[in-house]
C-alpha cells in the first residue's frame, strides 16, 4: 500500500497461507477514513508472495488459497461480477427513516477526488449495511475499527467512525440492514472527527469511485463546487447539506 508504517493484522492462516488486511494509519488532522486493503499471503519458501484486494493477483491468489483461509463464497466474491450502472445500495440506516446529510459529497481525505464519501448522522445512531454482502473489520482498536461490506456486484461500503461495533466474524455474511456500529467520533487509526456521525464511502473493488450521478436509498447524489457542498435529488425533490433525507431502500 505504498507506506512504511502499514498496519498489517492477519485473520486467518493455514499451511503456509495468510489472509487479513493492511491499512495506513492517518495523521491526527485530517478528516478522512484510513485507507486498508485485504490481503492474502503464500510462503513461497524463501520469501511470500502477498497480493491485495483490487488486483489480478489478489483474484488468483484467493481462489488457489485453501478454504480455511479464503471460503469458496468469498472466492466468488473476490472474483465476480462488475458492477451494473444501479448501485443496488440503500443509505446505511432503517429503510423510511431520515438522517441528516451533514457532509456532502467529498473526498476520503476531505477535497482529494474523487468526491465518493458522504457524513451522515441522526435517528438512533445505529449504523446498517447499505446492502448484502460480507463485512471486514481493519485497524480494530478497542471499540472501533474501519468497517468494510463487500456487495456481490463488486462495489463495496466502507463506514468509518463507529464505535460498538458488531461481532460479527470478518467474512461473516450481511443483509441490507444488518447493524454494523454506532455513530461517533473514534478514530481508530487516525484522523479527526468533528460531532458523531458515520464517514460512508463508496468503491469499486478496492478502488474510491465518485458518488456524483449515483443513486443511493433512492437519491441521486451530486457533489458541489467544493467538497462538502452538493446535494441529493429525488423526483424532483431536492435536499441539501444541512438537510434530512430519507432511506428509501436499494436502488
Amino acid at each position: 500500500m505504498g507506506a512504511n508504517n502499514a498496519l498489517v493484522e492477519p485473520d486467518r492462516s493455514h499451511d503456509g497461507w495468510v489472509f487479513g488486511s493492511s491499512t495506513v494509519p492517518l495523521s491526527g488532522h485530517a478528516h478522512e477514513a484510513p485507507r486498508s486493503s485485504l490481503f492474502v499471503a503464500r510462503n513461497l519458501g524463501k520469501k511470500w508472495r502477498v497480493e491485495l484486494e483490487g488486483t489480478a493477483g489478489f483474484a488468483e491468489l484467493t481462489k488457489q488459497a485453501p478454504s480455511e483461509v479464503v471460503s469458496d463464497s468469498e472466492k466468488d466474491l473476490f472474483t465476480g461480477v462488475q458492477p451494473l450502472a444501479a448501485t443496488g445500495l440503500g443509505l446505511p440506516w432503517p429503510q423510511g427513516v431520515s438522517w441528516w446529510m451533514g457532509g456532502g459529497p467529498h473526498g476520503d481525505s476531505g477535497s482529494s477526488r474523487p468526491f465518493s464519501s458522504i457524513d451522515f448522522n441522526g435517528g438512533d445512531g445505529r449504523v446498517l449495511s447499505a446492502g448484502a454482502g460480507k463485512v471486514y473489520k481493519s485497524c480494530v482498536r478497542g471499540r472501533s475499527a474501519l468497517v468494510k461490506v463487500m456487495h456481490g456486484n463488486g462495489l463495496s461500503t466502507t463506514y468509518y467512525h463507529m464505535y460498538d461495533l458488531t461481532t460479527l466474524a470478518n467474512g461473516a455474511n450481511v443483509q441490507t440492514g444488518t447493524y454494523l456500529g454506532h455513530i461517533g467520533n473514534e478514530l481508530p487509526c487516525g484522523g479527526s472527527s468533528t460531532g458523531a456521525h458515520v464517514h460512508f464511502s463508496l468503491l469499486r473493488g478496492n478502488t474510491h469511485i465518485s458518488v456524483n450521478n449515483q443513486t443511493i436509498g433512492g437519491w441521486t447524489f451530486y457533489e458541489g463546487s467544493q467538497a462538502y457542498d452538493g446535494y441529493a435529488m429525488r423526483n424532483g425533490v431536492r435536499v441539501n447539506v444541512g438537510q434530512r433525507v430519507t432511506n428509501h431502500g436499494p436502488s
